[in-house]
């Protein structure tokens, strides 16, 4: 919807920019124009003036069939347009200046499309990186065998069907909610995330819908044993960039709870399992010179039911470490893996449980 508005903006503002080509090559009537200039005008300049004015309306008009059509380029078209367009409406002050509203809300898409591109043209570079470094590594290498694993994760292997050669890496679809205070409302988002064994590392990109127009772009990621938090609202301003130990604790954290999506991951031997009775078992990750742990709790068929673990989290400008707890809602059979489906995410405070998060896999791909 939102795309189709800018577009007959962009569109309709094109269209508008005839009237100075008609008035100027005298092909239509003209007649609430005032026929002013900020400075007078040759006969001859009225004419290439007249012809500017059929140009930017040409540009405007094809720069909102690009944006339409979701082609990147549209940028370069919409910004020559809107500046054209705007000589024009200070050359023709007097009759074209309440133009410039239209131009400066033009501009400001066109920024914020300029934005998203770059953000996303970032992403998709660091999807590849850990993409090319997984695919360049003999994988079975660095896999112990099932039968070191406690019987409780061996059975969870078996119930999610979960025993076949490890992906080398998956993409994964997700949608959901989430909010930043226990009070606060629920907001939604869509994100994509890459996920790979060898070596670990995940990147998850989203796009959290805060209101009417107002979109503000996520990027998480683990890499080579390192966490980054990037959030931008409108694509621009740069609200988080957070890194250091405490983001690389807490993304080594997610990335542990993350292997309920690929269980052959348990298999990996930078984790370590402990055994602590018949329905949990402890998970202990060391990679990067950083190690974590984190509790598993299964049911009696062997499936996830909850992952917990003490994490670094940022409550008022401290980090500390907190309870940090993944229930299980639902299963599905997703490309032949009975996995979690739905889950919320709670820190579990000293005032109270604070679920911030609840996300639904819409599709997995291993490959």
């Amino acid at each position: 919807m939102v795309r189709l508005l800018f577009s007959a903006l962009l569109a309709i503002h094109g269209l508008i920019h005839l009237i100075g080509f008609s008035k100027e090559w005298q092909l239509g009537p003209v007649s609430m124009l005032k026929n002013e200039t900020f400075f007078p005008l040759s006969d001859k300049m009225v004419k290439v003036a007249g012809t500017l004015w059929l140009l930017a309306s040409l540009i405007l008009i094809l720069a909102a069939c690009f944006y339409i059509l979701e082609k990147n380029s549209f940028w370069i078209l919409a910004l020559v347009g809107i500046g054209l367009s705007q000589v024009l409406i200070i050359i023709y002050w007097y009759d074209a200046k309440y133009g410039t509203i239209v131009n400066i809300i033009l501009l400001l898409v066109v920024v914020i499309n300029i934005a998203r591109v770059n953000f996303q043209k970032s992403a998709t570079a660091e999807i590849t990186r850990i993409l090319n470094a997984s695919s360049s590594i003999q994988h079975e290498t660095i896999y112990n065998g099932v039968e070191t694993l406690p019987i409780i994760v061996q059975k969870w292997l078996r119930t999610s069907r979960s025993t076949n050669i490890p992906p080398s890496h998956l993409k994964i679809i997700q949608k959901g909610e989430m909010r930043t205070k226990p009070d606060g409302s629920w907001i939604s988002f869509k994100a994509t995330q890459f996920n790979t064994i060898d070596p670990p590392a995940f990147v998850w990109n989203s796009q959290v819908n805060a209101g009417a127009l107002i979109t503000i772009a996520g990027r998480d990621k683990f890499e080579n044993g390192k966490g980054n938090m990037i959030i931008k609202p409108l694509f621009i301003y740069p609200l988080a960039n957070s890194s250091g130990d405490e983001i690389d604790q807490g993304a080594m954290i997610r990335y542990m709870s993350e292997i309920v999506w690929y269980p052959e991951a348990a298999l990996a031997k930078y984790f370590q399992w402990q055994e602590v009775d018949s329905t949990h078992a402890q998970l202990t990750m060391t990679y990067g010179g950083i190690t974590a742990s984190g509790n598993f709790s299964f049911d009696a068929a062997g499936l996830v039911k909850s992952f917990s673990a003490q994490r670094f989290g940022d409550f008022d400008g401290e980090f500390r470490k907190e309870v940090w707890e993944v229930m299980v809602m639902e299963h599905q059979e997703i490309n032949n893996h009975l996995i979690p489906s739905k889950c919320e995410v709670t820190w579990k405070l000293n005032d109270g449980d604070f679920t911030w998060l609840r996300i639904e896999l819409t599709d997995v791909e291993y490959n």
